[in-house]
């Protein structure tokens, strides 16, 4: 191949032009390394360049970089992530520098932000560069890299939740399974924060059980309830975590202090709120009992002015119950809460302004609906009411507002055929008449299509007609 013959030379080219003046040509030198390096792993190990193999200056070089140069800090972390994905065996040696050089960077932001200089203009980038880097570290190193995480988890939710932090979270969740409890722990702490002010608070049964007989909201949350969905408030309000920054890793315990300070400084706008939302539902805290949270809560922003946050808080309130164990085995408060989510679900079908809110409401009634029997809401959408509400909504504007719900009430026919026959019988009298007397090439297409639906999902009912 013609880079084979051509490999050393661009090699030494690259790491004459890497301290070139000329910004772009600088850049361009440093993001040719891991290329080389992508290219042809033997070679980038092995082949010697003025006494030393390739990666090894390259790498050392990079480390350096990443400490004394702000403006070059993001392209030489990524630089080093990409290397050790190529190069994994080989990077060990560079592992305990690398992992050093990124928590002195997170630690020095971390004070920038506190104090009042605040950060540099490319901090944002770097904060993103380093998130990027450890996922790729965590794809590349897998467990080796637990104990060098021990001090650089905590650091990384100082950068504020992010779509990046999020990402990184999930691949070290993946790849490093001893950090699943840690992570778990503190990322539930700053949606929790970022949503009602407060730390999360693991299930407690027989609290809650005691708290739901009384007719009580969860104590936890109780002293917050007037303020923890208003964002004047959250100056106010006092928490005090628990540990340091050094912590063990996999413990399980409570967040750190400098993780819940991290997340009462985010300023929590609206695009905060629907990544927290979204984080809740794609997130796996299969692990963590949510029901009571949902209960209290999340099934607050339902009611939310803004149509997005309504969105994402429909599909975090569906997913978390869907998700729920207590609820798979038909048992406990899942059950409770399930009805009750529901029933919520069913209220922003009908009545939400917004077309898109509905429709969403109406999909993860469908969604669940499609699911295994014992993971699905029909149980609770097969009541006298729930019914009721359903068939309004095939008088909705929205087409597919009603073709989706269509497929939810067929379901349904079997699981309460007392209430859901007669509607169903007269709508289907209604489609085939609307079919014949259509004027128009899209009334008979549509009719057409909510009839097919209606007999995918209830055909031994619709048999007759």
């Amino acid at each position: 191949m013609f880079m084979q013959a051509h490999f050393a030379p661009t090699s030494d080219l690259a790491l004459k032009l890497k301290d070139h003046r000329d910004p772009v040509i600088h850049k361009a030198a440093i993001s040719l390394l891991p290329v080389l390096a992508r290219y042809s792993p033997q070679d980038f190990t092995k082949l010697n360049v003025s006494g030393e193999t390739l990666m090894a200056r390259s790498c050392n070089y990079l480390i350096g970089l990443s400490k004394a140069s702000e403006r070059d800090r993001a392209t030489a972390f990524l630089a080093l992530g990409q290397i050790a994905q190529s190069c994994s065996a080989e990077f060990k040696p560079f592992l305990e520098a690398v992992t050093r050089a990124i928590k002195d960077v997170l630690v020095q932001r971390a004070k920038f932000r506190a104090s009042a200089s605040g950060l540099a203009p490319d901090a944002d980038e770097t904060a993103q560069a380093i998130l990027q880097t450890i996922a790729m570290l965590a794809t590349a190193m897998g467990p080796t890299l637990t104990r060098h995480m021990r001090d650089i988890l905590d650091l990384m939710f100082t950068t504020g939740l992010s779509q990046g932090l999020c990402d990184s979270l999930a691949v070290l969740q993946r790849e490093v399974s001893q950090l699943v409890p840690a992570i778990r722990d503190r990322l539930l702490d700053v949606i929790s924060i970022i949503l009602v002010s407060v730390p999360f608070r693991p299930a407690q049964p027989s609290l809650d059980s005691l708290e739901h007989r009384m007719g009580a909201m969860s104590l936890h949350y109780a002293s917050q309830a007037s303020s923890a969905h208003g964002p004047s408030d959250r100056a106010s309000i006092s928490i005090n975590g628990t540990g340091s920054s050094g912590s063990a890793i996999g413990e399980g315990s409570e967040s750190t202090s400098l993780v819940v300070a991290a997340a009462k400084s985010i300023a929590v706008t609206t695009d905060v709120l629907v990544l927290a939302l979204r984080t809740l539902s794609s997130f796996d805290f299969s692990e963590e009992n949510l029901s009571e949270f949902v209960r209290n809560d999340i099934l607050y922003y339902l009611g939310h002015e803004n149509a997005t946050v309504r969105k994402e808080a429909i599909h975090a309130v569906s997913k978390i119950v869907l998700s729920d164990p207590l609820y798979q085995t038909m048992a406990g408060a899942g059950v409770e809460v399930a009805s009750e989510v529901v029933q919520r679900l069913v209220a922003a079908a009908v009545t939400d302004q917004d077309a898109e809110v509905r429709l969403m409401a109406v999909k993860m009634l469908e969604l669940s609906s499609s699911s295994s029997s014992t993971n699905n809401f029909d149980f609770h959408m097969g009541k006298a009411q729930n019914i009721q509400a359903l068939f309004l909504l095939m008088n909705d504007e929205v087409f597919e507002v009603r073709l989706t719900v269509l497929a939810v009430i067929g379901r349904l026919a079997s699981m309460n055929p007392a209430h859901v026959m007669p509607s169903l019988r007269r709508m289907v009298v209604q489609l085939l008449t609307e079919l014949e007397f259509a004027r128009g090439n899209s009334e008979r297409e549509e009719c057409i299509q909510l009839l097919m639906v209606l007999v995918r999902s209830a055909e031994s009912w619709v048999r007759p007609y």
